[in-house]
This record gives C-alpha cells, sequence and structure tokens, in this order.
C-alpha cells in the first residue's frame, strides 16, 4: 500500500527516533500535517473522535476496550486547550466506563442520541420503548443457538454483535436482523463492523456531532471548524456533515471507502496525530 494510501509519510528520516512531537515528519504524510495546522491556527475548534478503533484497538470483548495511553495522554493534552469529545456508539455510561476520559471531554453516546452535556434526557415515549423491547427480543430470538453471537442493550437501541462467530453465521443473523426486527416500522438500522443496530428512534453520528457543535457555539465563541476521525462505517454520517471548505477535517482510520479526506492507519496513529495538534494548539 501506498504513503498516500494510509496517510503514513514513508520518508526513510520518519524513523523510530522520531518521536510524536517532532513535528511534521514524525509519521503524518504532509497533506494531514498542513490540514493539522491551518486547523490548529483557529480559534475555537472542536476535536470529536470516535472510541472503538480510533483511540482504542478493536477487541473481541467490547468491555475490555481502553484507549492506547499514548492516545489517552494526547487527549488530556489537547482537552487543556481545545474543545473535544468522544462520538460512539456506546451507550453513555458504558462510553464514560471505558473511554475514561478527562472532566472536559464531552461525551456523545448512542450514535449521537446522547450527550454528557444532557444526563437527565427524558425516557422514551411509551410507543418507542414498547419498540424498543420488541427489538431486544427479536434480536435475542436469532442470537439463541448462534455460537459468538450476542445482543447488547442500549438506552435507545438493541445490538446484534457477531465479532466472535464464524464468518458464516455473522452474515446469515445479521441478514436476518436487517430483514426481520430492522424492517419494522419506526426502526433505525444501522450496520458496522460486526455489528447490527437497531435504534428505536433516529440514530446518526452526524446529527450528533452538528447538535454539539450548535449547542457549543450558542454558550460561547462560535466553533469554528471540526475535526473528526473515525474507523467504522457509522462514521460516514459524521464524515458527511463536516464542510472541508469552511476549514473541517476528516480523518479516515484504516482501510475502506471513506467521504474523509484524510486517513491514517490505525489507533497509534491517532494517538500520533492528536499529539501533534496538541503541540500545535499549545503554541
Amino acid at each position: 500500500m501506498s504513503a498516500e494510501g494510509t496517510g503514513l509519510d514513508a520518508a526513510p528520516d520518519a524513523g523510530p527516533d522520531a518521536g510524536p512531537d517532532a513535528g511534521p515528519d514524525a509519521g503524518l504524510d504532509a497533506a494531514l500535517d498542513a490540514a493539522l495546522e491551518e486547523f490548529a491556527a483557529r480559534g475555537r475548534v472542536l476535536v470529536a473522535l470516535d472510541f472503538d478503533g480510533t483511540l482504542a484497538p478493536i477487541v473481541d470483548e467490547p468491555s475490555a476496550a481502553r484507549a492506547l495511553p499514548a492516545a489517552a495522554a494526547a487527549l488530556e493534552r489537547l482537552a487543556a486547550t481545545t474543545d473535544v469529545a468522544l462520538v460512539s456508539g456506546r451507550a453513555l455510561e458504558d462510553l464514560r466506563e471505558r473511554a475514561q476520559a478527562p472532566a472536559a471531554v464531552v461525551l456523545v453516546g448512542g450514535h449521537g442520541t446522547r450527550s454528557s452535556l444532557d444526563e437527565d434526557a427524558a425516557p422514551l415515549p411509551p410507543e418507542r420503548a414498547a419498540l424498543l423491547a420488541r427489538l431486544g427480543e427479536e434480536l435475542d430470538a436469532l442470537a439463541a443457538g448462534r455460537e459468538g453471537v450476542h445482543v447488547e442493550r442500549k438506552p435507545v437501541s438493541a445490538v446484534l454483535h457477531t465479532r466472535r462467530a464464524a464468518r458464516e453465521v455473522a452474515a446469515e443473523v445479521s441478514a436476518l436482523a436487517l430483514s426481520g426486527p430492522g424492517a419494522l416500522p419506526g426502526v433505525h438500522a444501522m450496520r458496522g463492523k460486526e455489528v447490527v443496530e437497531l435504534g428505536a428512534v433516529e440514530l446518526g453520528k452526524g446529527g450528533g456531532l452538528r447538535r454539539l457543535r450548535e449547542r457549543l457555539s450558542a454558550a460561547g465563541a462560535p466553533v469554528e471548524a471540526v475535526l473528526f476521525a473515525g474507523d467504522d462505517v457509522t462514521d460516514e454520517d459524521a464524515f458527511a456533515v463536516l464542510s472541508p471548505a469552511a476549514g473541517d477535517v476528516g480523518v479516515k482510520v484504516g482501510g475502506g471507502p471513506s467521504a474523509a479526506r484524510h486517513r491514517v492507519g490505525s489507533p497509534e496513529d491517532v494517538a500520533r496525530l492528536l499529539t501533534r495538534l496538541a503541540r500545535l494548539r499549545e503554541r
């Protein structure tokens, strides 16, 4: 794979002695580093990040996910100068426990449906609560007897996990989930990496990111630009609401097609990116 395709600079001087603060030759390609410099030079900006696969490596057991130490350190450093948010498909409390982010970092869970700025969100209306219960029951029935398949319940959705299942089992049960409970009236279905999430309300990281930007701007100086980084197909919804012409920056983590203009290869590269950005903002 070419350096252009990974977002990493293959130049020989970007070797082991080039630490994460070493500047534009520290492993980020020239186009991404230039975008970071321009982004960091603005006034109030928002850095929003997916968690799993972005700050934390993907693991078989979701409860075992933790941010890489270098990413956690960079996040704390960046939060001292910049608005920072984690935007995840996880339930808000689960995200808080796994991420262990600095207090200044805003947490947005449930694919944009729950925010730490709105801890006392109203419960679901009775008809939506009934739909959510039905979704959980129907996914439970699909998971029963299929090794490696399990169901997670969130405040507004139910999630079918297939990462630990055989590939043919994962494909079959995912298709059944989408064509069965996922096709019920009023259900918002999303397919991610080894998951099918069925929401009793509209889901989407893009809407959550847009609402967060508006809320922060209403409470103080306007947010001039947003940087969002994510690895999953569900993150494309967030990339879609960015405006590169207005200074927004999208960073895809890993392979696969994406609307993001920039790309890095792994969570380790995200830690390098965040450390570089923290240094630029401290200037």
